[in-house]
């Protein structure tokens, strides 16, 4: 141990070099990590801001709720019903935006509160749309397809639903929406506890997973992960094996005058360890700081639980791939190592 220390302090040149590759290869996994953790929250905020563990859905809807469609009569006991619909929205200035629509009950157990002041055919909108757009309190939007108008009253934060903005309003502007389209239908029936029924029922994490694009695009983040993951530990197999194979002639060295191998390794794997994880560490703090210091309408979201976990994963495969060095010290003849050298 004491061996490998010495090393790190007398070759700071060669081991900080090594550092800062180690630190920029898991910046970026932290930053791509980031970037998916981000994206996954903003495709589902709305849903995962609403207190609720169960939703029930139309058989057919596979977990979508788009693409539910249920008779409010058929509402179980102690639940809520929830409207939701993509609405192209028109604004005054004449440009559209795609927005999804969300209705709750006036006197919404789990929406918004700012919905029982609400009057008909107002809406609230989200508030990161609201400054990104323009929009204020008081303007006038349109539906592009029934042409209905609704008046913006106020601004929430709950979130955004497959990456597009939110409008809240209640089920009574709902309903009178759904007449000019010659429909009427609610999406959900929302609960905090089990709902018993016939319909297709889903825990809150099971919507947000089925929310459209959500699985395609954590899946591609994912692959992106394990692949930097995979190449950063084998860069950093190879600088410790190319560092050990230059090492050769010393390590023989320190055999013939009587250090064990297993002395020598565990300084090589003190190497391994010490320097993955100050560098996990660095990139740590690196990545918080760039999290605090990125606008708020960007989607990247800082997750101790999962930037520990990728850390972790890092570290370990660095000291995997650093014992593999340690076989051919192993089969190291001290009189090979120093040129040859016969009894």
């Amino acid at each position: 141990m004491k061996m490998g220390w010495r090393e790190l302090i007398r070759m700071k040149q060669r081991f900080t070099l090594m550092a800062i590759v180690t630190t920029l290869i898991v910046l970026l996994i932290l930053m791509i990590s980031g970037l998916a953790d981000g994206l996954a929250y903003d495709n589902g905020a709305v849903v995962r801001n609403l207190p609720v563990e169960h939703v029930a859905l139309s058989q057919d809807a596979e977990g979508q709720l788009t693409r539910s469609f249920l008779e409010q009569t058929d509402q179980p006991a102690g639940t809520e019903a929830l409207g939701v619909q993509s609405m192209v929205l028109e604004k005054q200035n004449g440009t559209k935006d795609d927005v999804t629509v969300f209705a709750s009950p006036v006197d919404t157990v789990y929406g918004p509160k700012e919905l029982a002041t609400l009057k008909p055919g107002q809406v609230l909108v989200d508030t990161q749309y609201a400054k990104q757009s323009g929009t204020a309190v008081g303007d006038t939007i349109t539906d592009f397809r029934t042409k209905a108008t609704f008046e913006i009253v106020g601004t929430v934060s709950d979130g955004r639903y497959s990456h597009a903005p939110v409008l809240w309003t209640t089920l009574e502007t709902w309903k009178a929406w759904q007449d000019k389209m010659k429909t009427n239908y609610v999406s959900a029936f929302i609960s905090q506890d089990p709902i018993k029924t016939d319909l297709a029922t889903y825990t809150q994490q099971q919507i947000v997973e089925q929310v459209p694009g959500y699985a395609a695009e954590q899946n591609s983040f994912q692959m992106m992960r394990i692949a930097l993951v995979l190449i950063g530990s084998l860069i950093l197999t190879a600088f410790f094996y190319i560092l050990t194979m230059q090492k050769m002639k010393q390590l023989g060295i320190l055999k013939a005058i009587g250090i064990r191998t297993r002395t020598i390794g565990q300084g090589l794997v003190l190497q391994v360890f010490l320097l993955t994880t100050v560098s996990f560490a660095i990139s740590l703090l690196l990545i918080w700081t760039i999290g605090q210091l990125l606008p708020g309408d960007l989607p990247f979201r800082f997750e101790w639980t999962t930037s520990f976990g990728y850390g972790g994963l890092i570290v370990l495969t660095a000291m995997l791939g650093g014992l593999i060095p340690l076989r051919a010290l192993k089969k190291l003849e001290p009189a090979d190592a120093m040129g040859g050298m016969t009894g």
